[in-house]
């Protein structure tokens, strides 16, 4: 349990890194983005750390049945991950929908932490 609440912060971390990183890039109308040197090694690194997450959460949802947390919350949860880091290096990324990804994450982090 001790490995997916680890793994759970680090995602938590992942989110909140593409909420400043957006920030950043916004305000820095010279940001040129480097895909293959600054993205997909990220986004790589990421992914891995979703896959081992999404392992650990999802036999602890199958062991402890925790009364509020379910497994589509785990993927809905999976895929708002996935955009908001992609989309944290783009310009171009439209903040609403953006925050709304973000605020879900972070409220379904922040509950697995809380029951975990």
């Amino acid at each position: 349990m001790n490995l997916m609440i680890e793994a759970t912060k680090v995602l938590h971390h992942y989110n909140e890194l593409a909420l400043t990183r957006l920030s950043t890039i916004k305000s820095n109308s010279e940001y040129e983005m480097n895909f293959f040197g600054e993205v997909k090694p990220y986004v790589d690194q990421f992914f891995y750390e979703l896959d081992m997450w999404t392992d650990l959460v999802t036999k602890w949802l199958k062991e402890t049945k925790p009364k509020y947390i379910h497994i589509n919350q785990v993927d809905t949860l999976r895929e708002n991950l996935q955009n908001v880091v992609l989309q944290s290096f783009y310009q171009e990324t439209r903040d609403k929908r953006f925050k709304q990804m973000y605020q879900s994450n972070k409220y379904v982090l922040e509950s697995i932490l809380m029951n975990g």
